[in-house]
C-alpha cells in the first residue's frame, strides 16, 4: 500500500497532466516502480505520445542538491535493465510537497549513471532544478523522447494495461466505477478502476474528462481489450425499482408486489450490461464488471510469445 506522500505525489502528477491535456493512468504498484502512464491524443485522434513514470514525493528526495540538480539515488541493477529496456519510455518525476516544486528527468542509458566514476554497483541520476513537470519545454522534450511508428504505439498502449488485463486473467476481479455528469458538453465526471487482486483491493483514478462523448462510448476505447457487464449487486436495487414500475402491481391486501410480466430474471437479461443508475437526471453512475475480450486474450498470448527469448530460433537449419 503506498504512503500518503507516495499518494499526494502521484495525484499531484495526475491534476498537472490533466491542466496540459495528458491523459494520466496510475498503475499497480510492483516492486520495481511505474507508478503511472501519461499519454497525449493529437486533437485528430492520433496518438502522440506515451510515457512511463516512477514518481518520488516527499521532501527528502530533495536533500542532495549539487550545481543545478537533485541527485537521485537508491537505483539497483534491475531497475536500471527495467527502465532501459522498458518497451515505453519511461522518466522519473521528483515533486516536493513543501514547495510544490515538481521536476522531471528521462530514465535512460545516458542520463543513468553507475556510482564511483563508473564502477561501482550503485545507479544514480542527475535531475535538473529547471525541468519543470510539466511546463511548454518540458512538453516540447518528451514528445520528442519517442517518435515510434503508430503501430507500436498501439501496441506499447495495450502493454501499459497488461498487468489489469494479468489480474483478470489470474483469476482476479476488476470493477470500473464512474460518475458522469449527463446534459453537460464538458463531459466531466470520475472515472476509476477498483482492482481485486486477491490479496488487496486497490483504487485507480483517471482524472481527465470526455466532452461531447458519452461515457459508454469512453469506456471501450480507455479499456478495448475488455468486455463489460453491470455489477449486479450494485445495480439490484435499481433494477428492482423499475421491474416493479413496468412489470408487476402491489397488491395492498397482502403487500407484496405481484408479478404480470417478466420475472426478475428475465428482466435483467434483457438490461443493457453497460447501465447506469441515473441521479436525479444530473449525474449517471457506472459500476462495470470487466473481463477479456478476443483482443485482451490475444494480446496476452501474443506478448508471452514475444517475450520469450528468440523462441523462433529452434526452426532455424543445423549446419552439420
Amino acid at each position: 500500500m503506498a504512503s500518503s506522500t507516495e499518494r499526494i505525489g502521484v495525484l499531484h502528477c495526475g491534476e498537472i497532466a490533466e491542466r496540459n491535456n495528458w491523459m494520466f493512468r496510475e498503475q499497480p504498484v510492483d516492486d520495481v516502480g511505474i507508478d503511472a502512464h501519461m499519454e497525449l491524443i493529437e486533437s485528430s485522434g492520433k496518438p502522440k505520445q506515451l510515457l512511463a513514470l516512477q514518481i518520488k514525493s516527499g521532501a527528502s528526495w530533495f536533500k542532495e542538491k549539487k550545481d543545478d540538480y537533485i541527485i537521485f539515488r537508491k537505483i539497483n541493477e534491475r531497475q536500471y535493465n527495467y527502465w532501459t529496456m522498458n518497451s515505453l519510455p519511461c522518466i522519473l518525476v521528483l515533486y516536493n510537497p513543501d514547495d510544490e516544486m515538481c521536476i522531471w528527468q528521462k530514465l535512460t542509458t545516458e542520463t543513468i549513471e553507475r556510482t564511483n566514476d563508473g564502477k561501482g554497483k550503485g545507479f544514480f541520476v542527475k535531475v535538473p532544478l529547471t525541468q519543470i513537470f510539466l511546463n511548454a519545454l518540458s512538453n516540447e522534450k518528451l514528445f520528442s523522447f519517442t517518435n515510434l511508428p503508430e503501430h507500436i504505439t498501439n501496441y506499447n498502449f495495450l502493454l501499459s494495461q497488461k498487468k489489469f488485463m494479468q489480474i483478470i486473467q489470474d483469476g482476479g476481479e476488476i470493477k470500473l466505477h464512474s460518475t458522469e455528469w449527463i446534459n453537460k458538453s464538458s463531459g466531466r465526471g470520475d472515472t476509476e478502476l477498483i482492482v481485486d487482486d486477491g490479496k488487496s483491493i486497490e483504487k485507480y483514478s483517471y482524472p481527465y474528462w470526455f466532452p461531447f462523448t458519452l461515457y459508454t462510448e469512453v469506456f471501450p476505447r480507455l479499456f478495448p481489450w475488455a468486455d463489460f457487464s453491470a455489477d449486479e449487486d450494485f445495480f439490484e436495487e435499481n433494477d428492482e425499482f423499475f421491474w416493479h414500475e413496468y412489470h408487476c402491481y402491489y397488491d395492498k391486501e397482502d403487500d407484496e408486489w405481484i408479478p404480470v410480466g417478466d420475472t426478475f430474471e428475465e428482466y435483467r437479461r434483457k438490461l443493457n450490461p453497460m447501465r447506469s443508475i441515473d441521479h436525479s437526471g444530473e449525474v449517471a453512475e457506472y459500476m462495470m464488471v470487466l473481463s477479456l475480450n478476443e483482443l485482451g486474450r490475444s494480446f496476452l498470448n501474443v506478448d508471452k510469445f514475444v517475450s520469450q527469448n528468440r523462441p523462433y530460433t529452434d526452426t532455424r537449419p543445423k549446419g552439420e
